[in-house]
């Protein structure tokens, strides 16, 4: 299995992407450094955004 190094665009962590990954062809495609958004990082944004959806508790 082939693997690229490639660094996360919102905490900047180096991860070895795998063939397998979702975005691996993106990131062989890409002529500077590869970049992407880990999957930590991708939760915690899907995390954060969906706290700001709930609705507010009255004090």
């Amino acid at each position: 299995m082939n693997y690229i190094q490639a660094r996360c665009l919102m905490c900047g962590k180096i991860e070895d992407v795998g063939e397998d990954h979702q975005d691996y062809v993106k990131l062989v495609k890409q002529e500077k450094a590869p970049t992407f958004i880990c999957d930590i990082c991708r939760n915690r944004v899907r995390y954060e955004s969906d706290e700001q959806r709930k609705p507010k508790k009255p004090m």
